[in-house]
């Protein structure tokens, strides 16, 4: 522990599993208290379960053994009501919010022409349309305070396209010019804005059976088999990230270290770009 994060507050979204998660306990250990929003429940149209109401009060458990505060709240980025209501309770009980993380995210895949309006709107809703609405929440409090730093997790397909996955990547681009948009609009109060954008990262969203089997093209693939194809994918010989391979570069980013950045898509690729 360094106490780059010591007396920051942070809002981190998706944060009872996965990168949101990971991202939560790292900033802990550096000396941040911890908001913790997730959605805590199973989606519709998302072909695999959800974040458990237990793994958002473990993450705040977790988080509090670290001996920082933390404060969870089930909270649906799409909707402006919650979204709203849970960032309000943050400024009455803590009064300032210096950081905000948004990692909550969906997956799902089909042919671009196969793909069902549910699957179309769900995803935008979650992964480009939840980020904006939690970043304007957050914004007249960090320009009140003249300060702040925003940090969304992107993709590499932010950058590029994947087969069966035209929406993903739609989302991804969105989320990529939304983030430039916020750091060109928030800069003159002192408010950075940045994204952090993985390859394929170790979590639930990937390993779950229903992707997998997609991925091998028959029931039953294994991580293994897994491992061999995301080893093509990427450049160096790792097959995949881990969560806090991409709270680290959160934590860069949100830190006063990066202070001279803004505007700034980093990706956490493993060379994947590099093809």
């Amino acid at each position: 522990m360094t106490d780059r994060l010591s007396k920051k507050i942070a809002v981190i979204t998706g944060a009872a599993r996965g990168i949101g998660r990971a991202t939560a306990l790292r900033f802990a250990e550096e000396g941040a208290d911890v908001v913790l929003l997730d959605i805590a429940r199973d989606i519709p149209g998302v072909p695999y379960a959800g974040a458990k109401s237990a793994q958002l009060d473990d993450a705040r458990s977790d988080v509090e053994a670290l001996g920082g505060r933390c404060m969870a709240l089930v909270s649906d980025v799409t909707r402006t009501d919650q979204i709203n209501e849970a960032i309000s309770k943050v400024m009455s009980d803590w009064g300032r919010i210096d950081i905000l993380v948004c990692a909550a995210g969906i997956d799902s895949w089909g042919k671009a022409w196969e793909l069902s309006d549910e699957q179309w709107q769900t995803m935008i809703d979650v992964n480009l349309t939840g980020v904006w609405k939690t970043a304007r929440a957050v914004s007249p409090a960090m320009i009140k305070q003249q300060s702040g730093a925003l940090v969304f997790i992107g993709s590499v397909l932010s950058h590029r396209a994947n087969k069966e996955f035209a929406h993903y990547t739609a989302a991804k681009h969105g989320v990529l010019g939304v983030m430039r948009a916020f750091a060109l609009e928030l800069a003159p109060y002192g408010i950075r804005a940045n994204s952090v954008d993985p390859t394929v990262v170790h979590t639930d969203m990937v390993m779950n059976q229903a992707y997998l089997d997609r991925l091998g093209g028959h029931k039953g693939t294994t991580v293994e088999e897994a491992r061999e194809h995301y080893l093509k994918w990427n450049t160096l010989p790792i097959p995949w990230a881990e969560p806090v391979d991409v709270a680290n570069a959160a934590l860069f980013l949100a830190s006063e270290e990066a202070r001279a950045i803004t505007g700034v898509a980093l990706p956490v690729d493993l060379g994947a770009l590099l093809k």
